[in-house]
């Protein structure tokens, strides 16, 4: 029982901070996955779309999809890699890293008012706990995939 309830917890958290932010990021001429593929962007700029896929678990059909719109508004820019002419290497331009400070600035709104209710020692202890299944989550689908389940 208690892993379900953690799970729908988790999910819950997921799909309401998702509403949230397309309420706010809507004036901004973006979608949700737009906004997380600028994000992560942000963080590592010059992925490959391949890279952003593994490291967001979506499907690649989707960051086409989002990657064209991204490129089309002029907040991404893909070139050639240099070390893999197979892929491009895609990053923020000038009017994609302006955004940035926004979408942080509505994820620290939304994340202030939900934590509000925990205490210093229990945010840290959550999103220490909630990192480690993050990370363990993918090492159990690896191995699920490498046995061939």
């Amino acid at each position: 029982m208690e892993n379900r309830i953690l799970g729908k917890s988790i999910a819950m958290l997921y799909r309401r901070e998702q509403k949230y932010m397309i309420h706010k990021i809507k004036e901004l001429g973006i979608g949700y996955s737009e906004y997380n593929f600028l994000f992560y962007l942000s963080v590592h700029p010059g992925s490959s779309q391949k890279d952003m896929c593994q490291h967001m678990a979506v499907d690649e059909a989707l960051a086409v999809r989002v990657m064209k719109k991204l490129e089309e508004k002029g907040f991404i820019i893909r070139k050639k890699s240099e070390k893999n002419a197979r892929l491009y290497e895609i990053s923020l331009t000038e009017k994609g890293m302006k955004l940035i400070p926004q979408l942080k600035g509505y994820l620290c709104e939304w994340w202030g008012h939900v934590t509000s209710v925990l205490s210093k020692e229990e945010k840290s202890e959550v999103l220490s706990g909630i990192e480690k299944m993050a990370i363990q989550s993918e090492y159990v689908l690896k191995e699920m995939e490498q046995k061939g389940v």
